[in-house]
């Protein structure tokens, strides 16, 4: 036993003659590695959870629960995510992580789909609109409607614009909330659809079954084309024309210096989904469950992809596909040219908002049914 323990300790003092003592000062720090973010696309719907997925393979990458279900559709704003939920509280969230950062609660437990500008978030609740810090949420400005507003407002140069529930459409000033103009359409006259602004032209259309093409600068009206169906479908200004769609189950290009028709196509059911416009091809949703998409110059079908519900989601591109979510509860990824079925995940919960999506680098694609939108 003595001779092992002779043996050992020759051995350990050979060891510190031939392996110094290591220095722990000549390690570098054990430092986390850097996270590595990657493109997402955000959807909610009437499950009270929002949900990041990956834009190429739908694959989940978080999913958030904000208490209340999901009509208006997420901002994507200064690196974070705003979500207007149906119990009446705004949400920031981590958009890479999915934890919220910070809530407000309104009065009203109606919430329209928010815009951001600079270091203010504005959005519709009950008959006001309110201009927020987008850092803390803190109110800033606020500015009364008289009416409910349901849709988001547009933003245009200095000027917020935005229509409510009786008949008015509003433009303030976005930096204070002073008012500019108001145009009256008369009671008969809602407006539920975010306004689209090009050069020296906002266009809305109202449940009248009105599209109402006003001056941009002073509100005056211009001309005017009437449908004979509600307007739910949020108008874009595209390439000389302005598109929207109709419960009267017809989607519309209208001429924007003539007023005149340039062609209608006619689909199953109302049309309540927003165009979006990409390259020469307009892509919209339609309760006849289908997804349509539309040649610019001549309105001929290009394709057509059939949902197992109603489509009321406006739809969105990024990188080849177009997105779009169904009540038939899943959210679709279809290649742009063809319309075949790249992915679906399936959500939970009837569709109603429509997704974003976001890049790292800062790329960021609203729907036309949001007042971020590019069109």
């Amino acid at each position: 036993m003595q001779q092992r323990w002779k043996y050992l300790l020759s051995a350990a003092i050979a060891m510190a003659i031939f392996f110094p003592a290591c220095n722990k000062s000549e390690f570098s720090k054990d430092e986390p590695l850097p996270e590595e973010f990657s493109p997402s696309i955000y959807i909610s719907s009437q499950n009270q959870f929002v949900y990041a997925l990956n834009p190429s393979n739908g694959n989940k990458k978080w999913e958030c629960n904000v208490g209340g279900n999901v009509s208006a559709t997420p901002l994507l704003h200064q690196g974070n995510l705003y979500v207007a939920a149906g119990n009446g509280v705004l949400y920031k969230i981590d958009p890479d992580r999915g934890s919220i950062l910070a809530e407000v609660r309104f009065p009203s437990f109606s919430l329209a789909t928010p815009v951001g500008d600079g270091g203010l978030i504005y959005l519709g609740s009950g008959d006001s609109l309110y201009a927020l810090d987008a850092n803390t949420l803190e109110k800033r400005w606020q500015h009364g409607a008289g009416s409910a507003i349901v849709s988001s407002p547009a933003l245009h140069n200095n000027m917020i614009i935005y229509g409510n529930n009786n008949g008015q459409i509003y433009a303030l000033n976005k930096a204070d909330g002073l008012h500019l103009w108001t145009y009256d359409a008369g009671v008969n006259n809602s407006f539920r659809t975010t306004p689209a602004v090009k050069g020296d032209f906002v266009y809305a259309g109202s449940n009248s079954g009105t599209l109402f093409a006003l001056n941009s600068h002073t509100g005056t009206e211009e001309w005017t084309y009437t449908t004979d169906g509600a307007l739910q479908s949020s108008p874009i200004a595209y390439g000389g024309n302005v598109i929207f769609g109709s419960d009267n189950y017809k989607l519309y290009c209208i001429d924007s210096a003539s007023a005149q028709p340039r062609w209608i196509i006619s689909t199953g059911d109302r049309i309540v989904s927003s165009p979006y416009a990409y390259e020469q091809v307009i892509f919209v949703g339609s309760y006849d469950f289908n997804l349509y998409a539309i040649h610019i110059i001549d309105g001929n079908i290009q394709w057509k992809y059939r949902t197992n519900a109603l489509i009321k989601s406006s739809p969105i591109v990024y990188k080849n596909k177009v997105y779009f979510g169904s009540y038939d509860k899943y959210l679709y990824a279809l290649d742009v040219a063809t319309g075949t079925l790249a992915w679906k995940h399936n959500i939970n919960g009837l569709i109603e908002c429509s997704p974003v999506v976001n890049e790292p680098e800062g790329l960021t694609v609203h729907p036309s049914v949001s007042g971020m939108a590019k069109y």
